[in-house]
């Protein structure tokens, strides 16, 4: 089952619960995250959000030094795809 499957069955699994309890659990264990998730990447694998952070500092770093594709030389490259 992929990671949207997994979720969407959670949040029904949830939704029916009435055990306190456990909902307190699952509170628990989501606070207890060392670094909560920002986003997924391409493959769903998670992005914490100093990953992200990182990322947009390496690519705006990139950006000051000139390290970036021009439009029309990425269209020039794909043709050749």
């Amino acid at each position: 089952m992929d990671i949207k499957a997994e979720k969407l069955n959670l949040i029904e699994q949830l939704a029916r619960l009435e055990d306190i309890e456990i909902i307190q659990q699952i509170k628990d264990l989501l606070s207890s995250q060392k670094e909560p998730i920002a986003g997924y990447k391409p493959d769903g694998g998670p992005i914490t959000r100093s990953e992200l952070i990182a990322r947009a500092r390496d690519a705006n770093k990139a950006i000051k030094e000139g390290r970036v594709t021009s439009i029309e030389d990425l269209e020039k490259e794909s043709e050749n795809w």
